[in-house]
């Protein structure tokens, strides 16, 4: 249990990421990727969470493996040609995952 890990993530929270990531920027993030899926097949999903809960962070549960449930509960998979691109970011850890 790693508990400077777990006081990040309780300090962590929604306003955390508003103040990241605010309206125009997500906005933003969204025409980019519409923009870039008209110039590949691929079909991008962009997902930001503040942080973990504490049973996760109890079970020190990785970013990649919260990134893994976040696509398969997005149904990023779900696509025609099945080429769904997760790309999630968790807050507290600073961490960025790229799921396909």
């Amino acid at each position: 249990m790693n508990v400077f890990r777990i006081s990040c993530h309780l300090m962590t929270g929604q306003l955390s990421v508003r103040r990241a990531f605010p309206t125009v920027l997500l906005d933003s993030i969204e025409q980019s990727i519409k923009s870039s899926e008209h110039r590949h097949a691929g079909e991008i999903v962009f997902a930001v969470e503040a942080a973990l809960d504490l049973a996760s962070l109890l079970k020190d549960k990785p970013a990649r493996e919260r990134a893994i449930d976040v696509f398969s509960m997005l149904r990023v998979w779900d696509t025609e040609l099945n080429n769904g691109v997760l790309i999630y970011l968790l807050m507290a850890d600073r961490d960025v995952e790229i799921i396909a």
